[in-house]
């Protein structure tokens, strides 16, 4: 079935991958490669303003997922079927993401500007808002993609963020 939507025979599939478990690997290890490219890329960091850097991230998480189809989400959850090694290196590269995460939301509460919030736990809430969206997306979710994108954000930011004065 995956060779034949790829183009490809079993033995042709075969060539470039030694099994199921490579395949999963290589997939999820190529959803990371995009995850850094679209949303961890230096632009993205070198966002000065953490508000407007983690607003930022979000958006581009969010239209990546939506854009790559479902491999940033779905295929996640099965990262105990890869052998030890290959789990390290994908759970190592995820809490990379999770880590510029949670170093913007203490650049926040540095400037008083986030709420009296846990940030490991706030980082985690903020995972599963972005990648529960893309799973809204293919359930036909009465949305457009940006209005999408742009209300989950506000939303976001809002519960994250002290109100202004």
């Amino acid at each position: 079935m995956i060779a034949q939507a790829v183009g490809m025979t079993k033995a042709g599939l075969y060539h470039h991958i030694s099994g199921k478990q490579d395949l999963l690997y290589q997939i999820l290890n190529h959803a990371m490669d995009e995850l850094d490219r679209i949303v961890t890329a230096p632009p993205v960091r070198l966002i000065e303003d953490p508000e407007e850097r983690l607003r930022q991230l979000m958006r581009l998480q969010i239209q990546g997922e939506i854009s790559h189809g479902l491999a940033f989400v779905v295929l996640f959850s099965e990262i105990n079927h890869l052998a030890p090694a290959q789990q390290k290196e994908i759970r190592g590269r995820i809490k990379e993401h999770h880590a510029l995460i949670r170093e913007t939301l203490r650049e926040l509460a540095e400037g008083e500007r986030l709420r009296n919030l846990d940030v490991n736990i706030a980082t985690m809430h903020i995972m599963n808002a972005m990648t529960g969206v893309a799973r809204w997306k293919y359930q036909d979710f009465a949305s457009d993609e940006e209005n999408l994108v742009h209300e989950t954000v506000a939303y976001t930011m809002a519960a994250l963020l002290k109100p202004e004065p």
